[in-house]
Formats: C-alpha cells, sequence, structure tokens
C-alpha cells in the first residue's frame, strides 16, 4: 500500500485565518513591547526605582520578546510554535482578560491570535506541513 504523496511544506497554500494569526502574533508581541516601554517611562520618571513595577516591566518585555520569537516560528509552519504560543496565550491572556484594566485590550488580541491557529483549515495545513512523529 502506498503512502499518498504530500506537496512540499513551503507549496502548500497557508489558510487566511493562520496568516492572520501570524500577523496578530507579531502585533501582540510589539503590544506587550510597548506596553512595557510605557510603564517604564511613566512609572519610572517620577518616583524613585520600585521593585513591583521594574518586575513587570520585565515581565511584559520578555513576553513580548518570547512571542515575536514564536511568532517568527509559526511563520515557518513549526507546529511547535502553535503549541507553545497557545499555552502562553491562554496562560496570560484568561486572568489578564478578567482583572487587569487597560491591558484587557492586550488580552484580547492573544485570545483573538490563539482562536485563529486552531480553526480547522489551520489544524490541516499544520498536520500536513508538520506531522507528529509515531513512537514506536
Amino acid at each position: 500500500m502506498k503512502k499518498p504523496v504530500t506537496p512540499p511544506p513551503n507549496t502548500l497554500p497557508t489558510p487566511g485565518a493562520l496568516r492572520i494569526s501570524r500577523f496578530v502574533w507579531i502585533l501582540a508581541g510589539v503590544l506587550f513591547l510597548g506596553f512595557a516601554a510605557n510603564l517604564a517611562f511613566d512609572v519610572f520618571d517620577v518616583r524613585p526605582l520600585d521593585l513591583g513595577p521594574l518586575a513587570l516591566v520585565v515581565l511584559l518585555a520578555v513576553a513580548g520578546i518570547t512571542i515575536c520569537f514564536l511568532a517568527v516560528r509559526l511563520w515557518k509552519g513549526e507546529r511547535s510554535a502553535r503549541a507553545q504560543l497557545t499555552w502562553i496565550g491562554l496562560i496570560a491572556a484568561l486572568p489578564t482578560l478578567l482583572r487587569m484594566g487597560r491591558y484587557s485590550i492586550l488580552a484580547a488580541v492573544v485570545l483573538l491570535a490563539v482562536l485563529l491557529m486552531w480553526t480547522p483549515a489551520s489544524i490541516k495545513y499544520f498536520k500536513l506541513t508538520s506531522p507528529k512523529t509515531r513512537q514506536k
């Protein structure tokens, strides 16, 4: 029995929802970095260096850099990047959406990107481009 021939990953058309999700993830990473810079300029311009705001600035900046890095990997079609972005998105966005005022916009953008990665067309795309390896 012959295996079905799948085209190389670079020739498969990317689903529209996944293309939008890629851009939204990059936007989310830039927004994380922007919120970190905004908080740093607002807080440290007026007060001396405090540990709480400094930790939040560092957390937002690291999250922004990580999301941008994983978005590039998602752009290449790596299934592991989709899983990692999903976990980061759910763990970061759900509590933020429910509790934090101005950061709710950022949480909504992240949740939109997560939803777009898990549409049926995107799932099919990742099954063809980056299939799971079966263990014997």
